[in-house]
């Protein structure tokens, strides 16, 4: 006798109230199998991604309300304000400035050349001012220069 045979005799020999019992506890087990193994896991799957949704969507809010910036984007006031400013910080003595167009001409007098970098390093990347053309020479004393034209624009 096969397999599928003894199964069936033994199924015939049970009586009618085991086989429903048998029958209504294989559905059970069915049912439950499909929750725990398929249902359960995709629910918590799509819990989780409506959750990082809504943060993603969150964020994007944020970053859309921050206001654009760009390297391009024109400095605040007058490039003639800036450069007295920004020299009158770092200690600059500006010999003279002469504007052209939206550019400006720029000479100083004798300056450290680590000092004449980080005064052009803020100019342009904190200020956004950009530096069309400079004319250097060495001044007399060491680690001097002289900056004959300096050409900035907004």
């Amino acid at each position: 006798m096969s397999q599928i045979q003894q199964l069936h005799s033994w199924w015939l020999s049970l009586q009618k109230r085991e086989q429903q019992l048998l029958l209504g506890a294989g559905v059970t087990l069915v049912i439950a199998a499909f929750y725990w193994l398929v249902w359960a896991p995709l629910h918590q799957s799509y819990q989780t991604q409506q959750q990082q949704l809504q943060q993603i969507s969150q964020q994007l809010l944020q970053v859309r309300s921050y206001p654009a910036v760009s390297a391009q984007t024109k400095v605040q006031g007058s490039l003639t304000d800036l450069i007295s400013s920004s020299a009158r910080t770092h200690k600059i003595q500006v010999s003279r400035m002469q504007p052209q167009n939206d550019q400006m001409q720029v000479m100083l007098n004798d300056i450290s050349f680590d000092q004449l970098l980080a005064w052009l390093h803020e100019l342009q990347y904190q200020h956004n001012v950009s530096i069309v053309q400079l004319d250097l020479a060495v001044a007399d004393a060491p680690g001097m220069v002289r900056v004959r034209r300096l050409l900035v624009e907004s």
